[in-house]
């Protein structure tokens, strides 16, 4: 079988592109990265049966895998997953799968109607017509205030005040802004830490604790550390629900810790699954998460058909 590794500008994400190949780099099937930017989007009567990428004919491949890292998903992207598609290459994961999970608001929604005992931190669209003081009456502070397709801690900030709310929104609202801005209820309990749950063809892969015991965010990239941790069962169950609720092939799902044991709210959904913490798991010596990351591949083809 032959795939593709979809990525996007590695040059910004040197350790994740390094990452990603190693855990594709597997003889059971052919895997080839490529920048999504560089493909060809067509639509023509003659198609050969081929895709180019930069002026270079490339044979059509049997899958493609997206592990691209992008602030906003661009059309380019869309156009090139759903040229994908519609030439019979199976994308892991689709477009619309990854649009449903990027989307933070939309993604809450999705996840509540078919999960309906999942709890989630209550959440509201800020737009430049929302009131400050409906903002604090709806949700209190403190509050977390995010921008809607962040990663990686980027665009999350914690606001304790109804001053700091106008300070930060002043500064965005004079930016003209180009994302949407979410607010929601702050859970302290939950203060530098979360779960991550990372799911792959109908089952749980593996999952960890991220710390940081610097911040409010727990973030590998704003500084923490991650931790083994064994779910409830009720929890990997959940999860693997709210993957296919968002019609997720691979990705990760995200937990607060509530205030009483064993108690979890929905952070946000994901549609990769966090290569890097590859990397840090390999530095923290922690082989059995590594190599549960590196099934993950041949865990999703098999699932789908192509192994």
């Amino acid at each position: 079988m032959r795939g593709i590794l979809l990525t996007g500008d590695h040059s910004r994400f040197e350790r994740e592109f390094e990452m990603a190949k190693a855990v594709f780099d597997d003889p059971a099937y052919e895997m080839i990265p490529v920048d999504f930017n560089d493909i060809e989007v067509l639509a023509q009567d003659d198609f050969d049966g081929r895709i180019y990428v930069r002026g270079e004919p490339m044979d059509r491949p049997d899958f493609a895998f997206v592990m691209t890292v992008e602030e906003r998903e661009t059309y380019q992207l869309k156009a090139v997953l759903r040229m994908l598609e519609t030439l019979g290459v199976r994308c892991i994961n689709t477009y619309d799968a990854i649009e449903a999970a990027g989307d933070k608001m939309y993604s809450f929604q999705v996840v509540k109607a078919a999960v309906p005992e999942v709890r989630i931190p209550k959440t509201m669209l800020v737009t430049d017509r929302t009131g400050i003081s409906e903002i604090g009456g709806q949700i209190g502070y403190p509050m977390v205030m995010k921008v809607m397709h962040g990663f990686q801690g980027r665009g999350v900030c914690l606001v304790e005040s109804e001053k700091e709310l106008k300070g930060i929104l002043s500064m965005v609202t004079a930016a003209e802004f180009g994302d949407q801005i979410i607010v929601q209820e702050a859970v302290m309990s939950s203060k530098g830490r979360d779960l991550r749950v990372v799911v792959a063809a109908g089952e749980m892969v593996t999952a960890f604790v991220r710390r940081n015991d610097g911040d409010f965010k727990s973030n590998l990239h704003q500084g923490g550390y991650i931790e083994p941790f064994d779910p409830p069962q009720e929890l990997v169950d959940m999860s693997i629900r709210i993957a296919d609720a968002c019609g997720l092939k691979v990705g990760s799902i995200d937990y607060l810790f509530g205030e009483r044991e064993g108690e979890f709210l929905l952070c946000e959904v994901n549609s990769v699954p966090g290569i890097s913490y590859v990397f840090r798991a390999q530095q923290q010596g922690d082989t059995e998460l590594v190599e549960r990351f590196m099934s993950m591949p041949r865990r999703v083809l098999r699932k789908e058909g192509l192994l």
